[in-house]
């Protein structure tokens, strides 16, 4: 009677009461609490399970084959049926406990199959398993006669019994195939078939299909088939989810060892317990060197403190994340900069019991904004620089036009004066401060790189030498000066007056910044500069480039004032003492020779002032005639056409002085309407070369559609963009710059050589 308590595994009578007492062991099999208290009592509750059987049995097979006669409750009977229970039980406390020790259903599922085909003599069983998304249904086990290879894949959609089922989800008993248009007559000893659905909760996940060779499949086998079914359907579902799971933890394995990202698990005392070999690498450690380590030790000091709080708030449950960006710690004492993000890992009570930590590096991103941002700063730079060109030209224009007038009517009154007149010499102060005004304009044009220079072949170490001599022979002797200058450098195109000029303005600077005496340094040398080079601005190409350093000892210029040295009238001097022009003037030459200056300060420590000049070669733009002494007379007419009032009325004055008849005109349009009258008997035309409405050049072109031989001298207070050299280029006779001088004008008349009117340029 060893197998009672397994027979027993449905019901149990309680030992001295009439009530049912089971419970689960295992999975889905029930085995009784307590053993009955005497063989009668257990001998009687067999019975009643035997008799409750064969009723049960009787009912399910009423419908299909007719039963026999109750066989009554013999002692026989009772026991073929305690022996066919303890078999099936026994069965099924082995299907269970093998699938409870598989980690794969599938790779078990031909094994208990084959036990259910030995235990109950069914020629085949098998297990087909769903693919909802290729709507299939796969033959994933089978015992007994081989399927057929057509049916190991059978469509959802397609016909069958095991399709039937997987489509409708309710068990199929079929006792006779061969009356059963569903059967796929895959077997033909098979004469009977039972196919289920294997759910686990409300999810189908696959059928059961089995076959008898005989009619009918009795209740009591496909009770245990129903059984069976239950446990291999939690089985699968248990293992799915173990395979999905796996999969996940491999995914996330994978993310978490072959990220870019570094990501570390922290304790609560913010030790690593786990990081990635991205951050691993990212801080310069091996992950073994970091576990143990606090977070905040890859933290730059200064930080630690409040990444500590972030970290603090999370465990506290304050925040549920905090995103910072900062500079974190490498190993060997580097830093690089960091995002960090933080979010806390919460146990199965809802409490923090970890910091999820992950980091970013972003030191190239940080590198790039850094050069943006120089770049930028250039940019804005230079474009203060090209509106204070803009401004400066504008101002050149007028301030020069009044200047003109100012200088040619001294130098007019000069000439009507008697040699010896004493007014002669305060009419030349006049002059020379019109002048010297007239200098301070050119200094504007040149920082505003608008105004014109020689471009010749310069030798950069003769314009240095020529510094030198006067800033020997000039500067205090207290001060020591030192040169470094190379035995050759290579010659460079521009204009010697204007580099003389920025050189002279560093060095009086220089003088300036010592006024008890120093060491004033001059050196040259020849650099060449790659590309990309972030040390120079973005429109500077890459080449060799001559270097001039003026370097002093001086009291140096605080940070906050170095950034604005090159602005036009900004100056720390006392009042009288500069004009703040001598920089600007520096860096609008130095700009007009394509190069650029660098300058470098400490308070206390001296300045130095270093020019990179490009060797290289640049197209020359045409001189400007400069001025003779004398003021030769003249005959003939000149048309003088100035939008400038007081301009047009000084050359009328001062050319009828040296002998010329003279027209004029406010504008090109009125000009061309006198020219087209009067070509005949003009000589030269006198043109402004800015005006409103029409421009020295448009007028000049009009001119030239009445007469292309048409002689013209071009006069102007502002010669920015070129255009002086443009018009002379297209066929101007000459370009005189305002202001200047009666003698300027009258040697400028002599080159068009109009004599008593015989001009032969003139048209019939």
């Amino acid at each position: 009677m060893g197998a009672f308590p397994t027979l027993l595994a449905d019901r149990e009578i309680d030992a001295g009461t009439d009530r049912p007492a089971t419970r689960r062991g295992g999975e889905g099999l029930r085995i009784p609490t307590r053993i009955p208290a005497t063989r009668a009592q257990l001998r009687a509750a067999v019975k009643t399970m035997a008799e409750n059987h064969i009723a049960d049995k009787q009912h399910l097979n009423s419908r299909v084959i007719p039963s026999p006669p109750a066989a009554g409750t013999s002692e026989d009977l009772i026991e073929t049926e305690l022996k066919a229970r303890s078999t099936q039980q026994a069965l099924l406390v082995e299907v269970n406990a093998t699938l409870a020790a598989a980690i794969d259903a599938e790779l078990v599922l031909p094994q208990i199959l084959s036990q259910l085909t030995e235990r109950t003599r069914l020629i085949n069983a098998s297990i087909y398993l769903l693919d909802r998304e290729k709507r299939q249904l796969r033959c994933a086990a089978q015992s007994g006669l081989p399927t057929v290879e057509p049916y190991r894949t059978l469509a959802l959609d397609g016909p069958g019994l095991v399709a039937w089922v997987a489509r409708t989800g309710e068990a199929v008993y079929v006792p006779d195939v061969s009356k059963d248009a569903r059967y796929l007559c895959a077997e033909p000893r098979a004469k009977s078939e039972y196919s289920l659905p294997l759910r686990a909760g409300p999810t189908l996940v696959g059928v059961l299909n089995i076959e008898s060779d005989v009619d009918g499949i009795r209740a009591v086998t496909r009770k245990l088939v129903d059984q069976f079914a239950s446990q291999a359907a939690l089985a699968i579902d248990r293992s799915d989810l173990y395979k999905r799971l796996q999969a996940s933890e491999e995914r996330f394995r994978s993310i978490f060892e072959q990220g870019h990202i570094g990501v570390a698990l922290v304790d609560l005392h913010g030790r690593f317990v786990t990081v990635n070999p991205a951050l691993a690498q990212m801080v310069g450690y091996a992950p073994p060197e970091l576990r143990g380590l606090r977070l905040t030790d890859i933290v730059v000091p200064e930080e630690r403190q409040h990444t500590l709080d972030l970290v603090n708030q999370l465990l506290e449950g304050k925040a549920e994340r905090f995103t910072i960006e900062g500079r974190c710690l490498r190993q060997s004492g580097e830093t690089l900069w960091c995002i960090m993000i933080g979010s806390p890992i919460r146990d199965s009570a809802g409490h923090p019991a970890y910091t999820l930590a992950m980091l970013l590096d972003i030191s190239e991103r940080k590198k790039a904004e850094d050069e943006r941002a120089r770049l930028q700063e250039q940019l804005f730079h230079a474009q203060k620089m090209m509106a204070i060109g803009t401004l400066a030209g504008g101002i050149a224009h007028d301030f020069n036009n009044l200047l003109g007038v100012i200088q040619g009517y001294a130098s007019l009154l000069r000439l009507r004066l008697p040699p010896r007149d004493r007014i002669r010499e305060p009419l030349r102060m006049i002059e020379q401060s019109a002048q010297r005004a007239a200098e301070l304009t050119r200094q504007l044009l040149q920082f505003a790189r608008q105004d014109t220079y020689r471009a010749e072949d310069v030798n950069i170490g003769e314009v240095v030498g020529q510094v030198l001599k006067i800033v020997t022979e000039t500067f205090d002797r207290r001060m020591r000066i030192e040169t470094r200058l190379a035995t050759e450098l290579p010659r460079i195109i521009g204009d010697p007056g204007q580099l003389e000029l920025a050189l002279l303005n560093l060095c009086i600077n220089a003088r300036d910044a010592m006024p008890e005496g120093g060491t004033l340094t001059v050196g040259t040398s020849v650099v060449t500069l790659g590309s990309p080079d972030a040390s120079y601005p973005a429109q500077c190409s890459p080449g060799d480039y001559v270097r001039v350093a003026i370097k002093d000892t001086g009291v140096g210029i605080e940070p906050a004032v170095l950034e604005r040295i090159f602005d036009p009238f900004f100056t720390t001097k006392e009042s009288g003492k500069g004009c703040g022009l001598g920089l600007a003037t520096v860096y609008g030459v130095v700009s007009n020779h394509g190069g650029f200056v660098r300058a470098a300060s400490q308070v206390g420590g001296g300045s130095e002032f270093t020019l990179y000049l490009p060797v290289s070669a640049r197209s020359a733009e045409l001189p400007v005639e400069a001025p003779l002494a004398q003021a030769p007379h003249g005959s003939g007419t000149v048309l003088v056409v100035d939008d400038e009032p007081f301009m047009l009325t000084f050359a009328e004055e001062a050319l009828k002085e040296l002998g010329y008849n003279v027209l004029t005109a406010a504008d090109g349009r009125h000009a061309c309407e006198i020219y087209a009258r009067q070509a005949a008997e003009i000589d030269c035309v006198l043109l402004d070369l800015v005006m409103p409405d029409m421009s020295g050049m448009e007028t000049q072109e009009a001119l030239r559609t009445i007469n292309p031989r048409v002689r013209v001298i071009l006069i102007s207070g502002y010669s920015g963009g070129g255009e002086a050299a443009r018009a002379l280029e297209s066929g101007a006779v000459s370009f005189l710059a305002k202001p200047c001088t009666i003698e300027t004008l009258a040697q400028a008349l002599k080159t068009v050589q109009v004599v008593n009117g015989t001009d032969t340029d003139r048209p019939p």
